[in-house]
């Protein structure tokens, strides 16, 4: 799997001309290697060479056990460096040995390695290889299915426990509390994110939580991420404590309309644009496409949020084993907000909705 990887790899390096490759973000890093590794101030870098097998890896000395242990390229050389060795000088000696005079990097390599690079002569050339990263993760394979496959259902689970913890008096942080333990004890590896959003804070869409206690009859929006074996779950779902409003009731099922229309378009050689499209026409011709205010969905993988983005201007065709958020909603300043969101993978037959979630704004719904 590695293997493959690295050649569609240097498929485009060789198409780019390209001698080498430096990665040094988290999710490249495990996609090509299986070992990650958020470098904070120390140099964490995965070396791919156009003409060379071999791929290194520069790590500190107190990441060298782990590297060897978690690193699934057979033939890397891992290359540990001490606090007070310079990791420029142990790349300076892998450039001359190996040619390399036109580096590709990931965009979001911190500038303080990159103008090393620069300064010291170590290439003539830099470019960015973010879409060639995303090109090859963008369709997951049989084990990234399995992964995501997992991590859904692991946070249907904990979305069911959640709701059946909403009562009224209980505050926000008190519930996001609960749901970032209740996670691990499923199995999650991470906690991404946890909004838990109730009354006029639902409204917001990027609200942490709060101290504020939910009352009878209000709005409550859980928003979940977790990660599992590296790979995310993103879900969320609108419920209220106690009985709707009629208000409420029919925004909810507006976005449920919007939703329905969006996922009726994913299926292979639709565009992502497309889905976007019938959400937004649904949502406005119910007289409400001004407080539909972000994008249909995005991409799930090593990424909570990464390509496709599912958004009116993308014309990027889904393939099979794509996979995405399906999430529009109704944002009413002051008063409330509905959002129903769902993980979704490209199939030949459409796609499969690993969200097996109901989709309600009844609490007994979901217990």
């Amino acid at each position: 799997m590695y293997l493959d990887r690295l050649k569609r790899l240097r498929e485009n390096m060789d198409r780019l001309s390209l001698d080498a490759v430096m990665l040094t973000f988290e999710p490249n890093m495990y996609y090509l290697s299986g070992y990650s590794a958020i470098s904070l101030e120390r140099l964490v870098a995965l070396l791919i060479f156009r003409e060379q097998e071999t791929a290194c890896l520069i790590v500190p000395k107190l990441e060298k056990d782990r590297a060897e242990e978690n690193c699934k390229l057979k033939n890397a050389e891992i290359l540990a460096y001490s606090d007070v060795e310079d990791p420029i000088n142990v790349m300076r000696g892998l450039f001359s040995k190996y040619h390399v005079e036109n580096l590709g990097l990931d965009g979001s390599t911190p500038y303080r390695f990159v103008y090393p690079i620069i300064s010291r002569g170590l290439a003539s050339s830099l470019s960015l290889v973010d879409d060639v990263m995303y090109s090859l993760r963008v369709v997951k394979d049989g084990e990234e299915v399995r992964c995501l496959e997992r991590a859904a259902e692991i946070n249907n689970k904990l979305m069911v426990e959640s709701i059946g913890q909403v009562k009224q008096g209980l505050s926000e942080k008190q519930l996001a509390a609960y749901v970032r333990t209740k996670a691990l004890e499923l199995g999650a590896d991470e906690v991404a994110f946890t909004l838990i959003q109730s009354g006029s804070n639902s409204a917001l869409p990027h609200q942490e939580p709060t101290d504020r206690k939910i009352g009878d009859g209000e709005i409550v929006l859980l928003d979940i991420g977790i990660r599992y074996m590296g790979y995310y779950s993103d879900i969320t779902r609108t419920i209220t404590c106690g009985k709707p409003s009629q208000q409420q009731q029919q925004i909810f099922d507006i976005v449920y309309k919007a939703q329905s229309a969006a996922l009726a378009m994913a299926r292979e050689g639709s565009k992502a644009g497309d889905l976007d499209r019938e959400a937004r026409q649904t949502i406005s011709k119910a007289g409400y496409g001004e407080y539909f205010i972000h994008r249909t969905g995005h991409g799930l993988g090593l990424e909570v949020h990464e390509p496709p983005y599912i958004k009116g201007d993308n014309s990027q065709e889904l393939r099979k084993g794509m996979t995405f958020t399906v999430e529009p909603g109704i944002y009413l300043p002051g008063r409330f907000g509905v959002r129903l969101e769902d993980n979704v993978i490209i199939t030949e037959d459409g796609h499969t909705n690993l969200t097996k979630l109901p989709k309600s704004l009844s609490i007994d719904e979901y217990l």
